[in-house]
């Protein structure tokens, strides 16, 4: 009882103070107290009376003893319960009636102010703060980084371009370099071209193999990577038969390559099915564009069952294709000797080659960095001679129908498919003078498949103008 009284005297002493005071947000402020169930709604506070506010205060504050706990701002301070100690308004203030700022009171809190979450709000701010300037230092130096990384991008590009100087703009220019790499093919009947982009649609790939002087040319007829791709239109095959003529490629020297996803030796019928149903799509487009040499990677037993059997499940897909196609020679190209893989052997090459039906449409695609990582040493002039006496007594020379010449980045025998740059790898210039002189690789495509270091492709340029002039020069010296 002696309580409430107590209460309702209180009240009235507040409501009193109180009065005369413009709003209650004002009063609010000059009690200066924080408490420790969160903001006051000061929305709720009336502006029509101080008795009221003050009604609206302790009633937002809750239960009797939040009401109770209020009134002991200065009295006591117990751990979970922080009070800031009221604030102290200057006379100055008290005159104009001023309102202390919020932030003065948040200034008031101290360390000392722990409650049951273990930090202040003044912690927290700190915390955001330091976070804060983490993050700017660490964009600071992620730009920096970013800053180093493309000028080490731009040295590369500007050493390479020192190298392989770029395509020119001018087609003057361009005809004047094609010209002198047609007369040296005319010298050594030696067809060499690269692989080529096709970005934008077939018709570019011709236009792509003037440009870095090419005399043949590799490309994917669709995407490499997906299964499914849109057929040629009647532009493209009209533009691409336009485009061959306008820069003199002959169709017989163009070798289109086969999709990555192809197997043919899978022993899973219906993954079998699938890679057939592409391969078949291809030679198909082969078709389509005139051009008479299909080449593709006889593929993988997967584990999944014996050599043998892989090679009898390509030779039906080859039997299989010549049925209901007319004219596309289909081409196999050795492997590098890859787990499982077929075709690694001349001997599996031959055992393909002995069970498809019609022999005219059937040949094969050396690869040199795929030869010598087989285990094949081509890197002498009379090793490469007497490997291909070898592959002519075990294949026969006649199905040999292109080249794709590579250096290799990995060792004799290492099974692994690593293409690099001419002169740059493990094989030496006696492979490649070899290459562009033997009996065996005339009037074929010779195919450069080299990592493309430059943005426009001019490396292949610079690879077959040199490995020309490497054979034209020294037979110029010669005579």
């Amino acid at each position: 009882m002696f309580f409430f009284l107590f209460s309702s005297l209180l009240c009235m002493v507040l409501a009193n103070t109180l009065r005369g005071v413009k709003n209650t947000h004002d009063a609010f402020n000059r009690l200066g107290f924080i408490t420790p169930w969160g903001k006051v709604n000061l929305e709720k506070f009336s502006r029509s009376g101080a008795n009221r506010g003050v009604g609206n205060i302790l009633e937002t504050l809750g239960s009797p003893l939040h009401r109770r706990s209020l009134f002991h701002l200065n009295i006591e301070k117990r751990k979970g319960t922080p009070f800031a100690k009221p604030y102290q308004v200057s006379a100055v203030q008290r005159s104009e009636n001023i309102p202390p700022p919020i932030k003065c009171i948040k200034e008031e809190a101290s360390d000392e102010m722990i409650g049951t979450k273990g930090e202040t709000k003044l912690k927290q701010e700190k915390k955001e703060e330091v976070s804060v300037s983490k993050k700017k230092i660490n964009k600071k130096e992620e730009k920096k980084k970013g800053t180093q990384i493309k000028g080490e991008k731009r040295h590369v590009k500007e050493k390479v371009a020192s190298i392989y100087p770029p395509i020119p703009k001018s087609m003057d220019e361009r005809w004047n370099d094609f010209n002198i790499i047609q007369s040296y093919r005319k010298i050594t009947n030696v067809y060499l071209g690269a692989h080529i982009s096709a970005a934008g649609g077939v018709q570019n790939s011709p236009t792509n193999c003037f440009n870095v002087a090419g005399q043949a040319f590799a490309l994917f007829l669709k995407n490499q990577r997906k299964w499914d791709s849109p057929p040629l239109s009647s532009e493209n095959i009209k533009q691409f038969e336009k485009n061959c003529k306008a820069y003199n490629l002959d169709t017989r020297f163009i070798l289109p390559h086969g999709s990555y996803l192809i197997n043919l030796a899978n022993p899973d019928k219906e993954k079998r099915e699938k890679s057939y149903l592409s391969f078949l799509d291809d030679v198909k487009r082969c078709e389509q564009l005139k051009v008479q040499l299909y080449n593709f990677h006889p593929g993988s037993t997967t584990g999944l069952c014996s050599l043998e059997e892989g090679i009898k499940n390509i030779s039906d897909c080859i039997n299989r294709v010549h049925k209901e196609t007319s004219n596309v020679i289909i081409v196999l190209e050795n492997s590098a000797g890859q787990k499982n893989s077929v075709g690694s052997k001349f001997e599996d090459l031959k055992n393909i080659i002995s069970q498809i039906e019609d022999k005219s449409r059937i040949g094969v695609c050396l690869d040199t960095c795929h030869t010598f990582a087989a285990g094949y040493d081509i890197r002498s002039y009379e090793d490469f001679d007497l490997v291909m006496k070898k592959f002519d007594e075990i294949v026969d020379a006649k199905y040999l129908k292109a080249i794709h010449l590579n250096d290799s980045k990995s060792d004799l025998g290492s099974g692994l498919d690593r293409h690099e740059n001419i002169g740059k790898g493990k094989l030496t210039m006696d492979t490649f003078k070899y290459i562009m002189t033997s009996k065996y690789f005339k009037n074929i495509p010779i195919i450069l498949e080299t990592p493309d270091v430059t943005d426009d492709e001019s490396v292949y340029k610079y690879e077959i103008r040199y490995l020309y002039e490497m054979v034209v020069k020294a037979e110029g010296e010669n005579n």
